[in-house]
C-alpha cells in the first residue's frame, strides 16, 4: 500500500530530523501499547523510562542510586495522579514540578535527613536526559466522548515525560495548517464545544505543540487560538546557512519544518526553552500560557552573550559594551523578552550574581517578572520614590530592582513627556551610588530616555553598569541623540515588516478623512470659520484660518466635533463594527474628547433613528435575501447592512479616559477616576456584544495620550486621529491597532487631521537606515487595491486554465466544483481565494471594492458547494467569517438570494432529502460525484461501528467507480443502490437480527483472515461466540459510568479473552488482541450497548 503524503513528505522528514538530533525514535502502534512502553493506552507518560532517568539524574551523596521503589512511586505519582482543576491550572502546577523538581523523605545518614528535591529533568546537562520521539502515539479518550482515541503524529518525550505535541497534515489538503491547529486543539479538548473530547491528560506537562505541513510549520501553547500560532523563522544559535549545508540545500530553500525544527526541537533548545521561555499569565480574565517567539529567543541569547563576553568599562576604559538595544517592533512581545531575559540570568553561573534594575512604567511587566523572581527565589523591590531607590541601587549583591516612572503629564496642548520617579522631581540627581560591575539596566520603551534626566542620573549613578535598551521604534536621527548611541550598538532587531510578514502583528492602513466633507451639509472649514468669526472681515479671517485651522479653539468648536463625530460613527458602523471589533479616538485636548463623548451619543441615536425609519419593503427584502442591498445608494447600504447590529448600536458607549487636574470642572471626575478608568478599560478589552459576563457596549475609548502606549488591546482595530501626532509617538499611537485577534486581517488608523499630510515628515525623523521600515508601518489603504486586483486575477485564472471563464449559470459553479476535486487544485483555491477575500474584506466599504463584489460572491459560493461536495473537515462545514464579517455577509446573502441551502444535498446519506437533492443537480456526473463523497464519507464516519460491514462497502464502492468511471448515467444509477443498500440493509445479508451481535460476529468473522468460505459449522461457532459476548458487555456495561471505570473495563477485557479461550476459536497469542479490537468496537457502539442494558434491566 502507498504511503500518504502526509508521511513521505512531512512526518518521515521531520522524524529523519530528529533522529539526527539524537531523538530516539520509536514507531507507535494503534494496537499495541507495549510497542510504546505501556501497558494500556490510557496513560501517556513512559512510567519504565522515567523511573530510569530518574536513578540516573538524581544520584546519591556516594554517587550512586539512592532512590527506592517506594520514593520513585512518590515522585511518578506527582506527575500522574489525577488532580482537580482546568487543564491550564493542571498545566501550570505540572511545570513548576518539572522546573523545581519535588521533594521526597532523605536518607537518616545524609544531610541530617532532611528531604531531598528530586529532579524530573537535568537542565544543567542536556546530554543526560533521555530523548524519545514517537509517532502515531495512541491515548484512548476517557469513556463516555465521541471518538474512543487520540493518536498525534509525532509526541516528543524527555525522561519518558510528554513535552510536545506535534501535527502533521499533507501539504495538499485545503487549508492544512488550519486543519493540523484545529486537530490539535481537539486533541487539548481546547475547542470548547460544549462536550468534552480528545485527552486532556497528554497535555498536563505538555510545553507547546506544533502544526506542520512540511513547507510551513508554526508553534504555540495549548491554550492558544488559531491567530497565536506562530512561525519559527531562525535556527539560532545555528545560523541558516550552517543549517542548508546540513540539508544540501541553498538557505532560501530551507522549509519551515526545518527550521523549526532546529531552532526549537534541537535537544539543548527544547530544555532551553522548557526553562526559561514558557510563562502564565492572564488576558481578559482567562488563564493562558505563552511560549517564546524566535527573535525573544534569539535576543535573550544574544543579550546573554554579551553581557558575557562584552568588555566591561574598566577593560574598555571608555564605556561598557557588554549591553546594547534590542529594537523589536510594537506588539511583538518586547516586554515578555524582557521577563524571558530576567530568567535565563537567573540560572546562568556567572549572571545570576547580577543586580537587574527595571526601568519601566507598566505594572502588568512588573508582575510577570515578580513571578520570575519567585523561580529563582529572590524578592522583587519597588522605587517609586528618588529615596527608596538610592536605598535599593547602592545595596552591594544580586536583586531585581523597579524604578517605576510616571509615563506620561497627559496636560492639554503639551505633547513633550518626561520620564520620571513618579511623585519626584526628575532633575534631582542621584550621585555615584555602586560601582559595582555586576549590575545591568534594562530600560523599557528605552527612546524615550534620549532626553530623560532619570536616564542620565541612574547612569551617574551606576557608572559601571551594563545597560540595555528595549525599543518598539526606530532609531532616531541626529538632533536628538540617537537611541544607540546611548546604549551602544544593537543587539537583536525584528522590523515591523518582519512582524507583519510573521503574523505576529496585522499591518495598519491609513484612510485621511480631512474635515473638508466631514461637516454636515456638504459644509467645508470655510464655511465653519465664517460661522464662528462672522464679525470679522474676510482678512481677518483668513489670518485666523492660516493660524488656526489645525489647532487649538477650532479642533475643539462644537460644530466641527459634531460633523466628525458622524462621519466617525458611520465609518465604524459600515467598517468596523461587522467584525466585532473596537476603536479608540485621539482628540487635540482633554476639553475635545469629553465634547466627542456627546457628540457621539448624538450621532448614534440619529443613527438609529434613521435605522427605524427604514421603509418595510427593505426590512423584509434583508431578512429574506431578496434584497439587492448593492443595488442601493451608498447611505440605504450602511443603513441596511446596520439592521442586524440595531440593538448593539443602540446602546454603543464611548468614554472618555483622561487624567485630572485641580482646576477641572467636576463633571469630569467621572472620566479621570483611576478606578472607573480601570474598570472602563477592562469593559473596552472584552468583546464587543451586549452587556454580558464576557461582553461589553464599550465601544470608544476617547483619550488625548493616554493610553497610546502600551496599552494592549487586541481588539481594538481602528484609531481615529483628531490631533497631531509625530515621530515616536506616531508609532506608538498606531500599533495600538497591530494586535491579533481572530478575523482581524488589518488595522486602521483614520486620520481626521491630516498627519497623513506630514507623514513622510514626521518619519525623517529616524535614522536613514531605519526609515523605510518606520515607512512601512503605515500604508494607506487604496495602496491595496492593486494588491485586491492582481489577487482577484489569480483566483480567475486558476479556473481559466481549464477553460472555465464563466461564473454565471449553474453549469459553471458545477464545472468549477468539478474541477476542484484535486486535492491539490481546491487546496491551492483556497489559499487565492481567502488572500483575495481578506483583502476584499479590508478594502470594502470603499467603492474601490464595489467592482470586486459580484465575484467574491460568486468564489464563495463555489468554495461552500465545494467544501459540502468533499466533505472538507469532516462535516464541509464552509465559514465564510474567515475571510472577515464584511465578506461573509455578502456571501450568506448571495446564498440567502440564490436560495442555495435548499439545493445543497445534505452531508448525510440518511438524512430523509438526500436523494432527492441528488436528483436535482445539473448533470449525471455532478450526482455521482455527490453520491461517491457522500458514501466515502458515511463509511468512514462510521467504520467504527461495524468495520465488517463497511469494509464490504467500500470495497464494492470501488469496484463500481472502476468499472464505472466515465459512464455517467450507468454509475449515477448504480451508486443510487448502493446507498439505498448503505441507509437501509437488505434483509438477505444480514447475519443477524440483532445488529450488535451481527457486529460483533462481523469482527470476529473477519479474524481468520482467509478469503474462502467458512464452514457452517465454524460460522455458528462464531455466531454463538458473538451473542455471548454481548450478553458479557451488557452485563458489565450495567455499571454506573462503565465506561468511566479503567478497572471495570479491565474487568471486562479479561472475561472477554476466557470467552474466547473457553471456544477455542483463535490461538492464544492471537487471544488479547482481539480482545482490544472487540474492546474498541464496544465502545464504538455504546448506544446499542445501552439499549442492551435497558432491556435487560426491563426483563
Amino acid at each position: 500500500m502507498s504511503q500518504s503524503p502526509e508521511y513521505t513528505e512531512v512526518e518521515k522528514p521531520l522524524l529523519d530530523q530528529l533522529s539526527g538530533l539524537d531523538w530516539k525514535v520509536i514507531e507507535g502502534s494503534k494496537s499495541d501499547p507495549a510497542v510504546t512502553e505501556r501497558d494500556s493506552f490510557r496513560g501517556s507518560i513512559l512510567e519504565d523510562r522515567l523511573r530510569a532517568a530518574l536513578l540516573k539524574i538524581n544520584p546519591g551523596p556516594d554517587g550512586n542510586a539512592w532512590l527506592d521503589d517506594s520514593r520513585l512511586a512518590e515522585v511518578v505519582s506527582s506527575l500522574t495522579r489525577a488532580e482537580v482543576g482546568k487543564l491550564v491550572e493542571l498545566n501550570e502546577r505540572m511545570t513548576e514540578r518539572l522546573l523545581e523538581g519535588v521533594s521526597v523523605a532523605g536518607l537518616p545518614d545524609w544531610d541530617q535527613g532532611r528531604s531531598q528535591r528530586v529532579q524530573f529533568i537535568d537542565f544543567e546537562n542536556p546530554a543526560n536526559n533521555d530523548f524519545l520521539a514517537i509517532s502515531q502515539f495512541r491515548v484512548d479518550e476517557p469513556g463516555g466522548q465521541a471518538k474512543k482515541f487520540v493518536a498525534p503524529d509525532v509526541v516528543l518525550f524527555v525522561n519518558g515525560i510528554p513535552l510536545v505535541v506535534i501535527e502533521c497534515k499533507s501539504p495538499y489538503v485545503t487549508d492544512p495548517m488550519a486543519e493540523s491547529i484545529n486537530q490539535l486543539r481537539r486533541y487539548a479538548n481546547q475547542r470548547h464545544l460544549g462536550l468534552p473530547e480528545g485527552n486532556e491528560q497528554l497535555f498536563w506537562t505538555n510545553q507547546f505543540v506544533v502544526s506542520t505541513y512540511g513547507d510551513k510549520a508554526r508553534v504555540a501553547t495549548f491554550t492558544a487560538g488559531p491567530e497565536h500560532f506562530i512561525e519559527w523563522k531562525d535556527p539560532f544559535p545555528l545560523i541558516r546557512d550552517e543549517l542548508a549545508s546540513q540539508f544540501g540545500k541553498p538557505a532560501a530553500d530551507l522549509t519551515g519544518q526545518e527550521l523549526l525544527t532546529a531552532g526549537m526541537l534541537t535537544p539543548s533548545n527544547l530544555l532551553d526553552i522548557v526553562r526559561h521561555f514558557t510563562l502564565f499569565t492572564e488576558v481578559n480574565g482567562r488563564r493562558i500560557k505563552i511560549v517564546t517567539r524566535y527573535q525573544q529567543y534569539r535576543a535573550v541569547g544574544r543579550a546573554l552573550t554579551r553581557l558575557k563576553t562584552g568588555k566591561t568599562r574598566g577593560q574598555d576604559s571608555e564605556s561598557d559594551r557588554r549591553g546594547g538595544l534590542i529594537w523589536h517592533t510594537q506588539g511583538s512581545g518586547k516586554s515578555l523578552t524582557m521577563v524571558f531575559l530576567v530568567r535565563a540570568m537567573r540560572s546562568d553561573p556567572v549572571l545570576r550574581a547580577f543586580k537587574v534594575v527595571v526601568v519601566t512604567d507598566r505594572t502588568d511587566l512588573e508582575k510577570q517578572l515578580s513571578e520570575t523572581a519567585k523561580l529563582s527565589g529572590e524578592g522583587v523591590v519597588r522605587a517609586r520614590r528618588t529615596s527608596k531607590l538610592k536605598t535599593i541601587l547602592a545595596e552591594k549583591g544580586p536583586a531585581l530592582a523597579f524604578a517605576m516612572i510616571q509615563k506620561y503629564r497627559d496636560t492639554d496642548y503639551a505633547d513633550a513627556t518626561v520620564a520620571h520617579i513618579a511623585g519626584d522631581d526628575a532633575n534631582e540627581a542621584l550621585g555615584v551610588l555602586n560601582t559595582d560591575e555586576t549590575i545591568v539596566i534594562l530600560v523599557d520603551e528605552a527612546h524615550r530616555s534620549q532626553t530623560s534626566t532619570l536616564h542620565a542620573n541612574l547612569m551617574a549613578a551606576l557608572p559601571n553598569a551594563a545597560k540595555i535598551g528595549f525599543t518598539g521604534t526606530p532609531i532616531m536621527r541626529e538632533g536628538k541623540k540617537r537611541t544607540d548611541a546611548i546604549f551602544g550598538p544593537f543587539i537583536d532587531k525584528y522590523t515591523i515588516r518582519q512582524a507583519e510578514h510573521d503574523g505576529a502583528v496585522v499591518p495598519i492602513f491609513y484612510e485621511g478623512r480631512t474635515a473638508k466633507g466631514a461637516v454636515a451639509g456638504g459644509s467645508d472649514l470655510d464655511e465653519l470659520f465664517e460661522d464662528m468669526f462672522a464679525e470679522h472681515t474676510t482678512e481677518e479671517v483668513e489670518k485666523l484660518k492660516a493660524r488656526y485651522a489645525t489647532t487649538g479653539a477650532v479642533l475643539e468648536a462644537p460644530k466641527l466635533i459634531a460633523a466628525k463625530a458622524k462621519s466617525i460613527l458611520w465609518h465604524y458602523v459600515s467598517t468596523v463594527l461587522p467584525g466585532g471589533f473596537k476603536a479608540q479616538l485621539s482628540a487635540t485636548s482633554r476639553l475635545a474628547t469629553v465634547r466627542y463623548r456627546e457628540a457621539l451619543l448624538t450621532a448614534r441615536d440619529e443613527l438609529v433613528a434613521q435605522i427605524e425609519r427604514l421603509p418595510e419593503y427593505l426590512v423584509r427584502g434583508a431578512e429574506d435575501g431578496s434584497l439587492d442591498i448593492d443595488g442601493l445608494d451608498r447611505r440605504r447600504q450602511v443603513l441596511v447592512r446596520a439592521l442586524p447590529h440595531l440593538e448593539l448600536i443602540r446602546i454603543l458607549d464611548f468614554v472618555p479616559v483622561i487624567s485630572g487636574d485641580h482646576n477641572d470642572d467636576p463633571a469630569w471626575a467621572q472620566w479621570t477616576d483611576k478606578g472607573r478608568q480601570d474598570k472602563v478599560i477592562a469593559e473596552f478589552k472584552q468583546p464587543l456584544g451586549l452587556p454580558g459576563e464576557h461582553t461589553s457596549p464599550v465601544a470608544f475609548l476617547l483619550v488625548r495620550t493616554m493610553l497610546l502606549t502600551g496599552f494592549d488591546a487586541p481588539v481594538e482595530q481602528a484609531l481615529y486621529l483628531d490631533r497631531f501626532i509625530q515621530d515616536a509617538e506616531l508609532l506608538q499611537a498606531i500599533a495600538r491597532v497591530n494586535r491579533t485577534a481572530p478575523g482581524k486581517a488589518a488595522g486602521l488608523l483614520v486620520d481626521y487631521f491630516g498627519v497623513g499630510a506630514h507623514l513622510q515628515k514626521a518619519l525623517q525623523a529616524y535614522a536613514p537606515e531605519d526609515a523605510e521600515d518606520a515607512v512601512g508601518a503605515l500604508a494607506s489603504i487604496t495602496d491595496e487595491v492593486p494588491n485586491l486586483r492582481d489577487r482577484h486575477a489569480r483566483v480567475v485564472a486558476l479556473f481559466a486554465q481549464a477553460g472555465i471563464e464563466s461564473f454565471d449559470f449553474d453549469e459553471d459553479i458545477e464545472a468549477c466544483v468539478d474541477l476542484l476535486s484535486d486535492d491539490a487544485l481546491r487546496a491551492r483555491f483556497g489559499v487565492l481565494l481567502k488572500q483575495f477575500l481578506t483583502t476584499l474584506n479590508t478594502i470594502l466599504p470603499r467603492p474601490e471594492a464595489l467592482p470586486f463584489v459580484a465575484d467574491a460572491k460568486r468564489f464563495g459560493l463555489i468554495q461552500k458547494v465545494a467544501r459540502r461536495r468533499y466533505r472538507d473537515d469532516g462535516l464541509g462545514d464552509f465559514d465564510a467569517s474567515l475571510y472577515g464579517e464584511k465578506v461573509r455577509t455578502l456571501i450568506d446573502e448571495h446564498v440567502t438570494a440564490l436560495d442555495i441551502a435548499t439545493k445543497i444535498p445534505p452531508v448525510s446519506v440518511t438524512d430523509p432529502e438526500f436523494l432527492a437533492k441528488v436528483k436535482g443537480l445539473t448533470s449525471d456526473k455532478a450526482k455521482a460525484s455527490e453520491m461517491e463523497h457522500a458514501l466515502r464519507f458515511h463509511i468512514r464516519k462510521n467504520f467504527d461501528e461495524d468495520p465488517a460491514r463497511y469494509t464490504k462497502l467500500s470495497e464494492r464502492l470501488d469496484e463500481i467507480l472502476r468499472t464505472l468511471t466515465g459512464k455517467w448515467d450507468q454509475l449515477s444509477l448504480a451508486l443510487e443502490v448502493l446507498l439505498r443498500d448503505v441507509v437501509d440493509e437488505p434483509a438477505a445479508t444480514r447475519v443477524h437480527e440483532d445488529p450488535l451481535v451481527a457486529r460483533f460476529y462481523g469482527l470476529l468473522e473477519s479474524e481468520f483472515a482467509t478469503s474462502a468460505t467458512l464452514p457452517d459449522e465454524v460460522r455458528a461457532d462464531i455466531m454463538h461466540l458473538a451473542a455471548k459476548l454481548v450478553v458479557e458487555v451488557t452485563q458489565h456495561a450495567g455499571i454506573v459510568r462503565f465506561w468511566h471505570n479503567s478497572h471495570a473495563q479491565d474487568e471486562l477485557h479479561k472475561d472477554i479473552i476466557r470467552r474466547l479461550d473457553d471456544r477455542d476459536l483463535f490461538p492464544f497469542s492471537e487471544q488479547a488482541a482481539i480482545a482490544d479490537r472487540l474492546m474498541e468496537l464496544a465502545r464504538a457502539n455504546q448506544s446499542l450497548i445501552a439499549e442492551h442494558v435497558k432491556g435487560r434491566g426491563r426483563s
